[in-house]
């Protein structure tokens, strides 16, 4: 009798608990929500839309482009007057006015000026000469150019720009110092001559 009872409470237990587990309701899932759209004003996606469109500015020419581009200018001269000696060059239309730019720019630029005159100095005292300012001048000669050196002069020339020019000019009397100090001549091959200025009347 008490095992009958046992069991029925067991049994009784047991239904209970199973229909507690099957009465349980599972726990809400939580949502995960979709991220929101960024708002984007119109005026952003306009610059955008212009920044996309607009081309990219040109990379400037680097300085063996522009070295380039004189050289290709100087030939196109050369080949338009191959007659012309390097005097008669510097009078063609071509010329005549980038000169004139490169030199008004060289007269404003008293180092510039300078870098000439120490050249011209140098070559002097190597000469024999004193080589003090004002007391030498120099002198060129550019009908005897060949058509190296005929491109570099207007290779200098058209750029307008008076560095180019002094350098152009230095190289020329650098070139020509062995032959008028140590070889005596009274102008180099290259047509550069230096000359001893009178000092002004007082």
């Amino acid at each position: 009798m008490i095992s009958r009872y046992l069991g029925f409470q067991i049994s009784a237990v047991l239904l209970a608990g199973s229909l507690i587990s099957c009465g349980k309701k599972e726990a809400p899932k939580t949502a995960i929500e979709a991220p929101k759209p960024v708002a984007v004003s119109e005026a952003k996606i306009d610059a955008a839309i212009a920044d996309a469109l607009t081309p990219e500015a040109p990379a400037a020419p680097s300085k063996s482009d522009l070295q380039a581009g004189l050289e290709a200018q100087a030939e196109d001269i050369l080949s338009k007057y191959p007659s012309k000696n390097g005097q008669d060059l510097l009078g063609v239309p071509e010329l005549q006015e980038a000169l004139k730019a490169g030199l008004t720019k060289l007269s404003k630029d008293k180092n510039l000026q300078n870098q000439i005159n120490q050249s011209v100095s140098l070559a002097a005292k190597m000469k024999g000469l004193s080589g003090e300012p004002g007391t030498v001048g120099l002198d060129l000669d550019l009908k005897g150019y060949d058509r190296t050196r005929k491109s570099r002069m207007v290779q200098a020339v058209i750029s307008e720009d008076p560095k180019q020019i002094v350098r152009f000019l230095t190289e020329e009397i650098g070139e020509a110092a062995p032959e008028l100090s140590f070889g005596g001549a009274p102008r180099a091959s290259n047509g550069v001559a230096l000359k001893e200025t009178l000092p002004a009347a007082k």
